[in-house]
């Protein structure tokens, strides 16, 4: 019987973890990481010691956390124009939301936090959280609201879950980034000054947390001053399922043009892997990023390197109201 019941929690927890992958990249796109050039993710977490002194003060007004019922409303996630809320899913997606990266849209990597005690994977909640109305006209411009979301959530966490959390470093599967046996196939950029990329991109937008101008067309997304590390750590960890470090060995800006459709799903394997049994299949004709890389004369190699991590040491189920 307790093997029986053992297989029957692994069952729901990967159902449930596959529900979370599905709402993961739906939320991507809500929040805008979907959109070609705007991705901004890393192989390090947020510092897991809290928000800086300037987020401290920003806590939500209302918070409502109630188990979910099974006729409840779908499983839905994502800020709102006036708070948060995360309906029919584990507690484990706030922590991915909380301890994302301060200029980062999304959520962190689940395989980056740790100390999971099991039921932050399986349970259900619904979380409602609002703003306050002092907070509201800086939490709906979009260039603040990442940075609230962030340091509010970490406040609801530690009041209502009782949550302390640590930064630390693991070893894990990663993508290395490396030159091609023919050598790198783009120019150097003709300009990294952002005001500069502004006058002569109008229609592109700077990433976050660089000087990079990324210019998403129809078929082929343009970046100008891309460095080697912000294409491994943001664009290239969202679209591999892996962190990516950079091993290029190139410290400049560059200008490059990959295909649209290979910055909007995951690749295939490597070649010679074996997929997993629930690994996105590739439309036909459509090229991948392992394609995209190629053609600028760069590849992807696994391999095993550190990787920062958050460590729940302590966590309680919420109390609810």
């Amino acid at each position: 019987m307790r093997d029986r019941q053992g297989g029957m929690r692994s069952e729901v927890k990967s159902h449930v973890q596959g529900i979370l992958r599905l709402t993961f990249a739906a939320t991507l796109w809500y929040v805008g990481v979907g959109q070609p050039g705007l991705a901004q993710v890393s192989t390090a977490p947020g510092s897991a010691g809290g928000a800086s002194a300037s987020e401290r003060h920003a806590q939500f007004e209302v918070v409502s956390i109630k188990r979910h019922a099974a006729d409840g409303p779908p499983a839905q996630t994502g800020p709102t124009p006036d708070g948060f809320r995360s309906i029919g899913l584990p507690m484990f997606g706030l922590f991915q939301w909380a301890y994302a990266l301060p200029n980062q849209r999304g959520l962190l990597r689940g395989d980056q936090i740790d100390g999971d005690p099991g039921w932050l994977s399986t349970d259900l909640y619904d979380v409602v959280a609002k703003v306050g109305t002092a907070d509201l006209a800086e939490w709906q411009k979009p260039e603040t609201r990442q940075t609230m979301l962030r340091a509010m959530l970490q406040a609801m966490l530690a009041e209502r879950c009782k949550v302390v959390v640590h930064d630390a470093t693991k070893l894990a599967t990663v993508y290395e980034l490396v030159i091609g046996k023919g050598g790198a196939k783009f120019q150097q950029a003709e300009t990294a000054d952002p005001a500069e990329l502004r006058r002569r991109h109008p229609e592109g937008g700077i990433m976050r947390g660089s000087v990079t101008m990324a210019v998403p067309g129809p078929k082929i997304t343009h970046y100008y001053a891309m460095s080697m590390s912000i294409l491994a750590s943001t664009i290239l960890s969202s679209l591999a399922e892996r962190p990516v470090l950079d091993k290029t060995g190139l410290s400049g800006y560059y200008d490059l043009a990959i295909p649209s459709a290979a910055l909007r799903r995951p690749p295939p394997p490597l070649p010679g892997a074996m997929p997993a049994p629930d690994a996105p299949t590739s439309a036909l004709g459509e090229p991948s990023i392992f394609d995209a890389l190629e053609a600028l004369g760069l590849r992807l190699q696994s391999a095993k390197g550190q990787v920062g991590t958050v460590v729940i040491d302590h966590v309680e189920r919420p109390s609810e109201n």
